[in-house]
């Protein structure tokens, strides 16, 4: 008779834990999210980028339009090695990436604009792809 229940016990374990691993491949197993095509518009104007944080997933493919909204900018991300002056005027650049490995990338202003042109900055933010 003990047999028995220690039999039912065991079984009990071994039914939950394959439970436990189907539920738990069903969770790790679903599919991350596929790339995207993502277009971003930036304004960069005494002293600032508009908006000054920019969100994608790493592997992404990022159209990022820059226009600047008085006098003469440049857009530059040093960590990926894309850097563009950005001219009055109002006629958008392009700087078209595939977004890097998830982190934090700074965004700076790469034409000398004025006494603030040390503090125009915005941030990259490339989120990893599982979520």
């Amino acid at each position: 008779m003990a047999i028995v229940v220690g039999t039912r016990v065991l079984r009990g374990m071994i039914a939950g834990g394959v439970l436990l691993a189907v539920g738990g491949s069903a969770l790790t197993s679903a599919a991350p999210r596929p790339p995207q095509a993502v277009a971003i518009e930036l304004t960069a104007k005494r002293f600032a980028f508009q908006p000054d944080r920019l969100e994608v997933v790493e592997g992404d493919l990022v159209a990022l339009a820059v226009t600047s909204a008085d006098g003469t900018h440049g857009i530059e991300i040093k960590k990926l090695k894309l850097k563009k002056e950005v001219p009055r005027g109002g006629s958008a650049v392009m700087l078209t990436f595939t977004a890097p490995g998830p982190g934090t990338y700074e965004i700076t202003c790469s034409e000398y604009c004025g006494r603030g042109h040390d503090d125009m900055k915005a941030t990259l933010v490339v989120k990893p792809r599982s979520q």
